[in-house]
């Protein structure tokens, strides 16, 4: 078992090396993160935008039914 764990651990720590290596270009993945970070955000203010809009949409349809029927 502990001979499996050390040969576990040894190819962990070279599937981590090889790809930290791989990485080249650290700039471009920082681009990548940033760019998916600002559309995520921007997604996120759409939908909160989106709910706002329907909750006073049914609050005013509920309250104009409600003047209607009396």
């Amino acid at each position: 078992m502990k001979k499996r764990l050390i040969g576990l651990g040894t190819v962990v720590s070279g599937a981590i090396a090889s790809a930290s290596a791989s990485a080249a270009d650290p700039s471009a993945v920082t681009t990548a993160l940033n760019s998916a970070v600002s559309t995520g955000q921007t997604n996120y203010g759409l939908v909160v935008v989106g709910l706002i809009a329907m909750g006073a949409i049914g609050f005013g349809l509920k309250s104009i039914l409600g003047a209607m029927r009396t």
